[in-house]
């Protein structure tokens, strides 16, 4: 088989870091080049020492149609406001596009523009990209040429509610509670993610206001859910990768464990990478750390009322199902390759 060529804008983040290593991995892509604005003319080992010297990619400066040349797929490793202005440029090039920045998500623009606090500059070219969420998207993504890969938090609370949205059974006020390793944090350290204030620390931050919280409500809507309203706490963990989504919701006193299971069981039957480990045991987060599986359990109780209360959690890794790996994923269904190439490798444990 012809060796798919793939290049990468914006290198030397972790995602990217995580992005290289898959690719070069990969038995039926070929990684021509890898352009930034940060480290230029650097060996990419310098910048993410686990690659040390056993690559001969260096950090160039690229405009977008230099980065785009030759190749059939182009990942846009690249912070939202950056993203919109470097996608553009590369429409009329023929490659197909992964972008892993918010820009594209969101349909609605007014809600894009209040949570991101910026202009979107192209807002006519949101509709062309595909979400990213194979478990919800799959068909659409095998006809798409623009994907727009999720958000890490999003795509944990979408695996531990899909199936419950598509049965119709979610409704009315979703509650989620995700920690998240600092490594979502970005390369860059600052005063809320420096690693002083994260070691043995736990806190909050922005609730309710945090931009992946519309991005929730929009992919659980597509989904199925109906009038939804979705409040998000974001938690800073002690950890480097990994999120725990934790999910609350009020079901009809009617429903019961065993259809719960059933729905659950039936919908993650056939995915390669989401794990239903149903009510007796709980997702952890080193379980599915540095890998693309998803881990998904949920518990019911009844209220003394007769509701009924419904906590569905999930477990990813923030930088692999989160971001790189979901990429390779939809790049793998795009190209009508194996959707789990260069994605089957085990996790740490402990």
């Amino acid at each position: 088989m012809k060796k798919i060529k793939a290049a990468l804008m914006g290198g030397t983040g972790y995602a990217a870091a995580e992005l290289i290593k898959r690719l070069i991995e990969h038995p039926n892509v070929d990684l021509v080049r890898i352009s930034s604005i940060d480290h230029i003319g650097e060996n990419v080992g310098q910048v993410h020492k686990n690659f040390l010297n056993r690559l001969d990619y260096t950090f160039e400066d690229l405009t977008p149609e230099q980065v785009a040349k030759d190749v059939d797929v182009v990942f846009l490793a690249l912070p939202h406001k950056v993203s919109y202005l470097m996608a553009p440029k590369l429409f009329d090039l023929g490659v197909k596009i992964i972008d892993f920045s918010g820009d594209y998500r969101i349909s609605d623009v007014k809600i894009y523009e209040k949570f991101y606090n910026t202009t979107h500059p192209n807002p006519e070219n949101i509709p062309s990209f595909t979400y990213g969420l194979p478990e919800l998207f799959r068909e659409e993504i095998k006809k798409s040429s623009r994907i727009a890969n999720p958000g890490c938090f999003p795509t944990a609370t979408a695996l531990a509610l899909l199936p419950l949205a598509k049965a119709g059974l979610l409704k009315g006020k979703v509650r989620v509670i995700g920690p998240t390793g600092s490594s979502g944090s970005g390369v860059h350290p600052q005063a809320g993610t420096h690693h002083p204030v994260r070691y043995n620390n736990f806190k909050s931050y922005k609730p309710l206001t945090h931009q992946h919280q519309p991005e929730m409500k929009q992919v659980l809507e597509q989904a199925g859910g109906k009038e939804l309203a979705v409040d998000f706490i974001p938690m800073s963990a002690p950890f480097a990768r990994g999120i725990l989504i934790n999910t609350i919701v009020d079901l009809d006193p009617s429903v019961t464990e065993d259809e719960i299971f059933e729905i659950y069981e039936n919908y993650y039957k056939d995915e390669p990478f989401v794990r239903h480990l149903g009510n007796k045991s709980l997702p952890e987060v080193i379980a599915v750390a540095t890998t693309n599986h998803a881990d998904v359990g949920w518990s019911l109780k009844e209220e003394e009322n007769g509701s009924k209360s419904f906590v569905a959690i999930a477990s990813i890794d923030n930088l692999v199902k989160g971001a790189a790996g979901q990429a390779v994923q939809n790049m793998n269904i795009m190209f009508n390759l194996e959707e789990t190439a260069s994605l089957t490798d085990f996790g740490q444990w402990p």
